[in-house]
């Protein structure tokens, strides 16, 4: 705080002016230093600045216009160590300057305000901001009423806030003002920059920590005259921070300061001036309009056609046979060269330039030039035709994103549109098109209203596209408007918007969801508009779900407020679509997670609609739409990344319809969508499983259609067409897309199947490889530029930079060898292919930030710079032969040392002036070590030698800086050398880095990155007698895998057990002391983990207080029952008693240790014997015996277990060989072997891997086994002949407190120390980093036991006990949800045979049952139905609901017995009706109207595709030919399967009807429903029914006459009298048809029901008929009528 004191103003000083001003009539001679410097604010490390001093001479000319004249100027550089250095004259810059700087400058001034500048037209801006940056300082706002006050005032640097504090001396006629200026706070603050536009700011992240921050502050003393107050002194010291990380972290400075001190005052002689002024502006910098694309290094005009040419060449001939890592910053210069030269410079060398190869590289560089010469050129040459189409779509497809967006560039990208070659190929009609979009993007993305010139050409093309239905235009136009984004655009989406336009309706839904997605960069400038758009679309129930869903997922991109949020989430209560729910809720949950702060409003009102949605939606698995959204970011780094996965399922089918996932960067106080990519795959999952039908005759659909024609509103579902689309884009602008529909689809199968042709795929791929392939692709790419200008109070502009370029190259020579003979792809499969390749990939990216001064004649500052260069060169060869599962790769053994990836960091303070570039200084921000380590000085006593050298010189030097403070000197560079040893194979990995950096001075991200830091990987060559010629490595499966075994594998034998007794004893004791706490308390067993938590919390005080000394009485207690465990116990180093049940005093209190005890004693149930465990509990009368004799039997069970583990089960069926060919003919290497085994469901597999070296016997062996369906087993073991070292997990499915749990148990008999070391470093410090709360006690000293309990689909309960301590977690939240679902119903009865089955239990994913017993159905959504038959007709349980379905279910009560059902399957291919009823003995079965008998002996009925006749019983074992229907009796029913009709399994006993569908998601309809996971009740005409009665009545066969067994049909009905509707007296006909008796029949039972009618005026005639068969009515009225639900007929009356 300030504090102001002001003097007594005495009555004669009214005769005193306080208005700056000059002496009338006399020169004010002023002596002016200004210095720049910029580097680390810590002394010790090198800076880099500039300083200017002169004499200042201000004349006037009067009428408040006066004449600066700068005499003497000097200009001195800086780069040294701060502040010991000095500053070293720029004598010949100095000289080029003075003639510029001693020009006179007017200015007018009044009233201590800076008016208008003029100066010699020919004055260069940036000499004549260097006069701005001296009269800035006489620019002061004086307030005679105030001392202290703010205002926004003009300056140099804008209108900007400024603070003044005045206080005035009235004995000595001097006022003092002190000035500051915040330059992050200004109304026009003047500034240049580019390379942002695709980022989007974060306030928030600005809030917390500023990485660009800038202030000003100043001190003026003013003598007070009769005329006005004359300055007599002024200090002015500016600051520019900046930082990539948090500002606490430290940050780089650029600081500028100004010292102008009045040295006299003299009469002025006033002079005729010869040189003609004109008005320049005013104190505002003004920067050279081509300052962003100004060189990057400072250079000298010369021969630029000349240099072009030597880059050039430079850069081909480094590019041979790898890229050469200065490669980069070549081209970067090439790009330099290019900006600076004009249009005929580039055509004379690209004229000049005969080599392709030169040519190459000028078009890797025009688009980084960015101008719009270069988009000319680039233009012209592809009118021209002088350049290909790949070559032409590279360089357009990157020009188009960086290429300056102006006027003249867009109107040149217009003309392109028009250009023959642009329209004739697609590929360049794509790019140029989506790069116009993107380039108005960035034109208007600092305007408020974008031109409508500028998208009136991407408007007339969607509008001309919808008017003609093109469909490939609709979607181009919608890309290219999407990445234009401006809210212009969104009257022409919504006309392609369901609810907003009619074109909607005649689209296809993937274009109105493009339509809907081109909103998304419209949300960034107009999110109001957006918001309601995708809101009504989102709340619209009859918007099909996936454009809901995207319209979701966009409104949450505009960051709504709370209240929108919680609108949407109560709509989401009662959402009929689960997709649509699912999809939101997820959408919700995952922002709640988020840690972002950009998101962090979002993320608190996503939390309150999550809570909101919880209990209904969160159980919702993955078969339905989710939404993935994890981060990560650091406060500390104030940077992160986060990515967002959207998967759009209509059906939950295996395959989702829409796929796309996008990672976005956090850095600088912005955010920026980095890549995202999309797929849309709608009915792809069909293309794919029919290859799985082995029926392929034309369906017979008479029996079918019979039942179909009973049903007058019937309406089979769409049949998808195969569409398949992609897409990608880059910072939220989409460059490339692919779409793939139903004919493209078959136009691509048939060229790959039609080998013979002449155009075939296949053929011109192997006509190809039967030649050597020699490819020498290349890029360059400059891959980031950022640049940000901003002028500082000296005059000269601070640049903000950051570049990165990238060049990569990859040599490939590859020859194959293939048999002519190959026709087919089923050939090549089965053909032996030999494949020799040298492929030598190489890439080199150079980094470079700057900070610091950039004009065109000098540069000052620090330049950090990152150089990356990867290089792999392969030389292999390999024989492929797929009939024989053999394949065999060689490759030659390293024999020098190469070096795969290198890593350079270094950052420099950097000093250049034009006039001597040779002089150019780069010197390591970090000096150069002089001392050791810390760690390796000696202690000094405290007595120290004063310095009191002058560190600094100048008039404006700082004090605090130049005195007895002694630099602390750099350390020496700290240097690691690591390998990796594979002598083996004869070569080490190593690792070799090098860093000295400036946290020696502070701790802290930015420091640790100043300085030298390398870092190089490398393969080494071993150097050893024999040498090493190749290296083979062979993959051989199948049956022929024994053959080549090379180490053959000899009889293995368990190694004994060393478990110590006292473990043994322990689990004795541990057994009988929950044996009586069970006894006692038995039902806390039993309870969950959240009752037990409710009631500890309930008693936590009174169990707080008598805890531990109950425990220590029980404690006690048990010693004296069991004595041997006592002594046990005394002889061991383990803590004391008391240490062993109690709680770790810093992680949790005592008042929650009840109920984390009570989380420890509940018991782990397996799957199977849960129960069985829980009765010989309660039942057990000998606790001690029993544990005991239960102890030894579970030993010999393990012992028997892990005997069984390892026993042979046969031949391998997998070999791996990698091994080196030495010189000396001897074998080295390595060998694994693979065995599997299955025998009933329950696999076994073995793996050994054994060294190949004649004299060893070490050898790994691996063997697991799953011996019940909910326990899984491995046993690991190494060393000599597998014998040194063991362990073994098993893991086991089951419940903890009756929640879903899994437990793996570890256990081991001798380990190495190093993992017994690392192993105690993990455990101790687990519990402190992981959260985990512990508790000491003893375990099983040879054991880790670990229990996760899923309590909720979020969250888990954990206990790992360790030998020393166990730790918990209890509420873990997990980042996704895990869902236990149940396996498929086929895998749960046939089990899991082998790997081979993976492919099946992957397809089986879509397996979904529907069972009806009794009164109960459960659909294949496993939505409940309660219903009673109450006639005896048949009822469509389900069906085949294509347009030409495979087969319809029936079920019907049965005519005997009507508590039991009878069922009724008809087949369309071939045409087939199977019937079964239940009879006194037995079930019967008939199959065409032909009873068939099935014996008990596992008789089946098989009935062939190529024979539509029923053969006879053959055994289950004969399965010569694929069967159509195979139906098998057991013990209650029947059962029969049809896969190739997607039926896996109909069980029918007479009691219950069970069928099991496969691949049939959202295609099937009846009772069962439409198996798309809805819990819906649909009708047959696609509408949802009222309740269960209705829908059973809907799904009625109807019968045809009286002597049918069924007796009623749905008919449309009049409502039989008249009502007034509207005023008018009207008749009423239904809409729906209602159940009613046939005629000549009469009602058993009735039901009241609900019908909707539609009514017309009653005196108007009707044809019945027409109301009748016109179905498209409104519905006016409902009103209740009788439904018939039996009948009785009279059929001989009839």
């Amino acid at each position: 705080m300030l504090t102001v004191s002001l003097v007594v103003t005495l009555p004669g000083s009214q005769k005193l002016k306080y208005e700056p001003s000059f002496t009338e009539g006399m020169m004010d001679v002023y002596a002016y230093e200004g210095i720049i410097l910029t580097g680390l604010p810590e002394r010790g490390l090198n800076r880099a600045g500039v300083r200017i001093n002169c004499a200042v001479n201000v004349i006037p000319l009067g009428q408040d216009t006066y004449l600066l004249k700068i005499a003497h100027p000097q200009i001195q550089e800086y780069n040294g160590i701060w502040p010991i250095d000095s500053f070293i004259s720029a004598r010949r810059l100095s000289q080029k300057l003075a003639p510029e700087l001693m020009k006179p400058v007017k200015f007018e001034y009044s009233k201590g305000r800076v008016g208008k500048i003029h100066a010699p037209a020919h004055l260069q801006e940036e000499v004549l901001n260097i006069h701005r940056g001296i009269l800035n300082i006489f620019q002061i706002t004086m307030k005679k009423s105030q001392n202290f006050y703010g205002l926004q005032e003009a300056g140099i640097e804008g209108v900007c806030l400024t603070n003044y504090i005045v206080q005035e001396n009235k004995k000595a006629q001097r006022i003092t003002i002190t000035k500051s200026k915040d330059l992050n706070n200004c109304q026009e603050k003047v500034m240049m920059y580019t390379g942002s536009v695709y980022a989007d700011l974060c306030p928030v992240c600005q809030q917390r920590s500023r990485n660009i921050r800038a202030s000003a502050t100043s001190t003026h003393v003013l003598k007070l005259t009769a005329s006005g107050a004359t300055l007599q002194e002024a200090r002015v010291r500016e600051v520019h921070q900046f930082t990539p990380f948090h500002e606490r972290e430290g940050v780089a400075v650029l600081e500028a300061r100004q010292h102008l001190r009045l040295v006299t005052i003299k009469a002025a002689v006033i002079r005729q001036l010869q040189l003609e002024f004109v008005e320049r502006g005013t104190l505002k910098y003004r920067f050279d309009e081509n300052i962003l694309s100004k060189p990057i290094k400072l250079m000298k005009p010369q021969n630029l056609e000349k240099l072009i040419l030597e880059t050039l060449k430079n850069l081909e001939l480094h590019n041979q046979e790898k890229v050469h890592s200065d490669m980069p910053a070549k081209f970067l210069q090439l790009v330099q060269l290019l900006r600076s030269t004009t249009d005929e410079t580039i055509a004379s060398v690209w004229r000049n330039s005969y080599s392709n190869q030169f040519r190459r590289w000028i078009l890797f560089a025009l688009p980084a030039v960015g101008t719009t010469s270069a988009l000319r050129f680039l233009k012209i040459k592809l009118q021209n035709l002088d350049v290909t189409m790949v070559d032409a779509a590279q360089a357009l497809g990157v020009a188009m994103h960086q290429i300056t967006a102006n006027l003249q560039s867009l109107a040149m990208v217009r003309e392109l549109f028009r250009t023959p070659h642009v329209q004739q190929f697609a590929i360049l009609r794509r790019i140029v098109h989506l790069g116009y979009g993107s380039m108005v993007f960035r034109y208007c993305a600092k305007q408020a209203i974008c031109p409508d010139t500028l998208l009136k050409p991407l408007h007339d093309l969607l509008t001309a596209a919808t008017a003609q239905a093109n469909e490939e235009d609709i979607v181009l136009g919608l890309k290219a408007i999407g990445n234009a984004g401006q809210p212009a655009s969104v009257k022409n989406i919504m006309k392609l918007l369901p609810g907003f336009g009619t074109a909607a309706a005649s689209i296809p839904l993937k274009l109105r969801v493009d339509a809907l997605m081109a909103l998304r960069n419209i949300a960034k400038k107009d999110p109001g508009k957006v918001q309601a758009i995708t809101i009504q679309l989102f709340m619209n129930r009859g918007n099909h779900p996936e454009l809901r869903m995207s319209a979701c997922a966009i409104f949450l991109c505009t960051k709504p407020s709370l209240n929108s949020l919680l609108v949407l989430s109560n709509s989401l209560l009662k959402e009929p679509s689960l997709q649509v729910a699912s999809f939101a809720y997820s959408q919700f949950r995952s922002l709640a997670r988020s840690s972002l702060p950009s998101l962090s409003s979002l993320a608190a009102g996503c939390s309150m609609a999550a809570k909101l949605l919880s209990p209904r939606f969160d159980r919702l698995g993955f078969r339905f739409s989710q939404v993935f959204h994890p981060d990560l970011f650091c406060y500390e780094l104030m940077s992160g990344v986060s990515a967002k996965t959207l998967l759009m399922n209509n059906a939950g089918s295996l395959i989702p319809t829409l796929a796309a996932g996008r990672v976005t960067g956090h850095a600088l106080g912005s955010s920026a969508n980095l890549a995202e990519v999309g797929f849309r795959m709608e009915g792809l999952q069909e293309v794919i499983t029919k290859s799985r039908a082995s029926v392929r005759a034309v369906p017979d659909m008479k029996q079918i259609q019979r039942i179909l024609n009973g049903f007058p509103d019937w309406k089979s579902l769409p049949e998808k067409v195969p569409l398949a689309s992609a897409y990608m884009k880059l910072f939220d602008q989409e460059i490339a897309f692919v779409e793939f529909r139903k004919d493209d689809i078959h136009k691509a199968i048939q060229s790959v199947m039609d080998a013979q042709g002449k155009h075939s795929v296949l053929r011109n791929l192997v006509n190809r490889l039967q030649k050597p392939v020699e490819l020498h692709p290349a890029a360059a790419l400059l891959t980031a530029e950022l640049r940000r200008f901003v002028p500082t109070c000296v005059g000269l502009p601070m640049e903000l930079t950051f570049l990165s370029a990238t060049v990569a190259k990859a040599n490939l020579n590859v020859e194959a060898k293939i048999p002519s003979s190959i026709s087919s792809f089923s050939q090549l499969l089965k053909a032996n292919i030999q494949l020799k390749a040298q492929i030598n990939p190489s890439v080199a990216v150079y980094s470079k930030a700057f900070m610091g001064i950039t004009t065109s004649i000098i540069q000052s500052g620090l330049e950090f710079e990152v150089k990356i260069h990867s290089a792999f060169p392969v030389d292999i060869s390999a024989n492929i032969n797929v009939q024989e599962r053999n394949l065999k790769i060689e490759s030659a053994a390293p024999q020098e040392e190469n070096r795969i990836i290198s890593f350079t960091s270094e950052t420099f303070a950097v000093s250049r002036n034009i006039e001597n570039l040779s002089a150019a200084k780069l010197t390591p921000i970090v000096p150069e070590a002089k001392e050791p380590s810390i760690t390796k000085q000696k202690f000094k006593s405290s007595g120290r030698s004063q310095s009191n050298l002058e560190l600094c010189s100048g008039v404006i030097t700082d004090e605090a800086e130049c005195y007895d403070e002694e630099q602390r000197l750099a350390p020496r560079p700290s240097v690691m050398n690591v390998c990796m040893g594979m002598t083996t194979f004869g070569f080490d990995l190593c690792l070799d880095a090098k860093t000295a950096s400036a946290v020696y001075i502070r701790h802290g991200p930015l420091h640790r990155l100043m300085g030298l830091h390398t870092a190089k990987v490398s393969i080494r060559p071993v150097q050893s007698e024999t040498k090493i010629e190749r290296l083979l490595f062979e993959v051989q499966t199948g049956p022929k895998a024994d053959s080549k075994m090379i180490q053959p594998l000899g009889k293995e034998e368990l190694l004994p057990e060393r478990i110590q007794r006292r473990t043994v004893l322990f689990k004795e004791f541990r057994s009988q002391t929950r044996m009586k706490n069970q006894t006692r308390t038995s039902s806390s067993s039993s309870s969950s983990l959240s009752k037990s938590s409710s009631r500890s919390r309930a008693t936590s005080r009174r169990s707080s207080l008598s805890s531990d000394r109950v425990l220590k009485g029980h404690h006690i207690a048990d010693q004296k029952q069991d004595q041997p465990f006592r002594l046990s116990r005394n002889r061991s180093n383990s803590a004391s008693p008391d240490s062993s049940s109690s709680s770790s005093r810093y992680m949790f209190s005592d008042n929650t240790w009840g109920i984390n005890q009570q989380l420890m004693d509940i018991e782990f149930k397996s799957v199977r014997s849960s129960e069985q465990t829980r009765r010989r509990l309660l039942s057990s009368n000998k606790p001690s015996s029993r544990i005991r004799h239960r102890q030894s039997s579970s030993s010999s069970r393990q012992s028997s277990e892990q005997r069984d583990l390892i026993r042979d089960i046969g031949a391998p069926s997998l070999i791996i060989l990698a091994r080196a060919r030495r010189t000396d003919g001897k074998q080295q290497g390595y060998q694994l072997t693979g065995s599997v085994q299955s025998s009933g469901g329950r696999p076994k597999m073995h793996l050994r891997i054994v060294d190949l070296k004649e004299d060893s016997t070490w050898k790994i062996c691996v063997d697991a086994a799953i011996p019940k369906a909910h326990k899984a087993m491995v046993m690991y073991r190494w060393g000599e002949n597998c014998q040194t070292y063991k362990m073994s997990s098993k893991a086991s499915m089951g419940y903890l407190a009756n929640h879903p749990a899994l437990k793996i148990k570890t256990q081991w008999s001798e380990i190495p120390h190093m993992m017994i070391d690392g192993g105690r470093m993990v455990e101790s410090g687990a519990a402190y980093l992981l959260g985990f709360c512990n508790k000491f006690e003893v375990n099983p000293s040879h054991q880790i036991t670990q229990l996760i309990a899923l309590t909720s689909p979020r969250t888990i309960d954990t206990i790992v006990k360790l030998p020393r301590f166990t730790m918990y977690y209890q509420g873990f939240e997990l980042p996704m949800p895990v869902h236990i679902q149940t396996m498929a119903p086929v895998v749960r009865t046939r089990g899991f045979q082998g790997i081979t089955e993976i492919t099946r239990l992957l397809l089986t994913t879509n397996q979904r049952e529907c069972i009806a017993e009794k009164e109960r159905v459960v659909t294949f959504d496993s939505n409940e139905l309660t219903y009673k038959i109450l006639n005896d007709c048949h009822y469509i349980l389900t069906k085949d609901c294509s347009p030409a379905p495979k087969f319809v279910l029936l079920m019907r009560r049965a005519k005997s017995q009507q508590r039991k059902k009878a069922i009724k399957l008809l087949i369309s291919v071939p045409s087939v009706v199977i019937e079964a009823y239940p009879t006194p003995d037995g079930i019967k079965l008939l199959v065409n109207d032909v009873e068939t008998k099935l014996s008990n002996q596992g008789k089946i009925i098989q009935m062939y595709s190529s024979v539509h006749t029923l053969s006879k019983l053959q055994p289950v074992a004969s399965r010569g030919l694929k069967n159509l229907v195979t139906i098998q009796q057991n013990a209650t029913g029947i059962i029969l399967e049809a896969p190739s009709i997607n039926i896996d399994q109909l069980f029918f006993d007479g009691d219950r009807v069970q069928i099991v569908l496969n691949q049939m998601m959202s295609k099937t309809c009846g009772i069962c429903g439409l198996n798309n996971g809805e819990q819906k009740m649909m009708k047959p005409n696609q509408e949802e029914a009222r309740d269960v009665e209705d829908l059973f009545e809907s799904w009625t066969s109807p019968g045809q006459s009286c002597t049918d067994d069924c007796k009623v049909r749905r008919n449309f009905v009049e409502l039989g009298k008249t009502v007034n509707f509207e005023g008018l007296e009207s008749k009423c006909y239904s809409v729906e048809p209602v159940q009613h008796c046939l005629e000549g029949c009469s009602p058993i039972e009735t039901l009241s029901r609900i019908v909707d009618f539609h009514c017309v005026p009653a005196n108007r005639a009707v044809d019945a008929a027409v109301m009748f068969s016109s179905r498209k009515k409104s519905v006016d009225m409902s009103h209740p009528v009788d439904s018939h639900t039996d009948c009785l007929c009279r059929c001989a009356e009839v």
